[in-house]
């Protein structure tokens, strides 16, 4: 079939329609009395040694849907879409039988699969045992070391890949114990005793900790595979962090001019625990490709306008197209280390939030930000997704952690970096820790009134905890 439209396509970019006329199908280009028979003959020939020599590129067929849309459920028999079996011959190896839809063929004959035909296998590595014995490991390097916090951070990593692997174990035994039952109750003897065992494991595990359906996600030739898990549960909690029942404080937290997140925590009536996240050296790189785009942009925006100028309507040459290449393969890069710096710093938040025991954190809402002259590049840090990529990788971290939603708010944060924190009144911006003497854009805020300096972000930050809305806004998942 591919190969037919492709043929057909070449036919029909040699031997175009006139303009007014009619376009002939190729069976009237072939026919007898026609002047082109024998050059789409030709062509067809040349066109078809060249796959023989090279090979026909093939369309691999792709799923137009994720594979959830194909699951009912956990509780699966063998028609619902997806099958769990362990490997028998390779330690941790598990293979996932997927029903495809109507129209995708899978392997022609898969003895193994439940679904015979009309089957995609795929087969994973499941890593939780080996990595939770390694963080067990270094958990107990770290308790040596008097690394208390380190230690706590990777004993609940230890149990939450070990809760993980015990959902998919559970999800894999559901499975099996309901095609084993349905086995049973089909054989012309039935022997209900055990019939009667399957039907209590069933019911035990139809309430244990399961795993959902997968998610099969195509991009390009890259296929990933997503299975989705519940989160730790409350006796989970209790055991890996202590510390989770008695979160009482509040955190605020302000997106500064120099550091990624500048973090305060109020432990008494008059003290802070505070902790500035830089991440520059990733920062600089990300700026450093911006510069790139910047001018690539340029180039291709001048060349493009010359040529349709000169060439209207025409396909760009390869030296534009090429730069068009490289502009994007950069952007991917940018993407690649907005990912990377908005883990890393909210990693590093949602730990040191924990060892405080705050209950709820509080966000400058920067979703309305404009940006001024003069900001240069904190202006396009700040208007970019980044920001709201820390804000989601602090909520789902917290989530995992036993906070509803993420325990997360977004306030309003006019005013904030421009007022003092203790006594309310509008303060002026410094360059040093003693200056009096307003400098614009100084890293430290000066009060007149208390006659006190800070740092700008920390005394934003200090005031972002206590804003007051009568309708707080919440990131996605709204808190109580």
């Amino acid at each position: 079939m591919q190969v037919r439209k492709v043929l057909r396509i070449k036919v029909r970019e040699a031997y175009p329609s006139k303009e007014g006329e009619r376009r002939r199908t190729i069976c009237e280009l072939l026919e007898k009395d026609s002047q082109e028979k024998v050059q789409i003959q030709t062509l067809i020939i040349d066109q078809v040694k060249e796959w023989k020599k090279e090979g026909f590129p093939f369309i691999t067929p792709t799923f137009q849907k994720n594979t959830v849309d194909y699951a009912a459920s956990t509780e699966n028999t063998t028609g619902q879409g997806y099958w769990f079996q362990v490997d028998p011959e390779r330690e941790d190896e598990i293979i996932l039988y997927v029903k495809t839809p109507p129209g995708i063929l899978g392997h022609d004959l898969d003895t193994d699969s439940p679904y015979k035909s009309q089957t995609v296998r795929l087969r994973f590595l499941n890593w939780f045992p080996r990595k939770a014995r390694r963080a067990g490991n270094k958990a107990q390097e770290a308790r040596v070391q008097g690394k208390q916090h380190r230690a706590i951070q990777l004993e609940y990593r230890a149990s939450h890949f070990e809760d993980m692997s015990q959902q998919l174990e559970n999800t894999i035994k559901l499975q099996r114990f309901t095609r084993e039952l349905a086995k049973e109750r089909a054989q012309p003897e039935k022997n209900e005793v055990r019939i009667n065992d399957l039907k209590t494991m069933i019911h035990q595990l139809k309430k244990s900790r399961k795993s959902a359906p997968p998610l099969i996600q195509i991009e390009g030739k890259k296929v990933t595979l997503t299975i989705p898990f519940m989160a730790p549960d409350e006796d989970l909690l209790r055991t890996a962090l202590p510390a989770s029942t008695i979160r009482k404080r509040r955190a605020g937290v302000d997106r500064g001019l120099r550091h990624s997140m500048v973090v305060s925590v109020k432990n008494g009536e008059d003290t802070y625990e505070e902790t500035m996240i830089g991440k520059q050296e990733l920062f600089e790189k990300r700026e450093n490709l911006r510069q790139v785009t910047r001018i690539l942009m340029s180039q291709i925006a001048r060349r493009r306008n010359n040529w349709e100028k000169k060439h209207a309507k025409q396909q760009p040459p390869t030296s534009i197209l090429k730069k068009e290449q490289e502009l994007e393969s950069i952007w991917q890069k940018v993407r690649r280390l907005d990912k990377e710096i908005s883990h890393q710093v909210a990693a590093e938040t949602v730990w040191f939030c924990e060892q405080h025991g705050v209950k709820t954190i509080y966000f400058e809402d920067l979703r309305s930000f404009q940006g001024k002259g003069g900001m240069r590049r904190h202006s396009w840090n700040l208007s970019t997704n980044l920001w709201g990529m820390m804000i989601e990788g602090v909520r789902y971290r917290r989530e995992a952690l036993g906070h509803k939603n993420g325990g997360i708010w977004l306030v309003n944060p006019a005013w904030t970096s421009q007022t003092c924190h203790v006594c309310g009144r509008r303060g002026i911006r410094v360059e040093h820790e003693t200056s009096t003497s307003e400098q614009k854009g100084g890293e430290y805020f000066h009060c007149s009134k208390c006659d006190e300096n800070f740092h700008a972000d920390v005394n934003a930050a200090r005031n972002i905890m206590y804003i007051q809305q009568p309708k707080p806004s919440a990131v996605s998942g709204r808190t109580a």
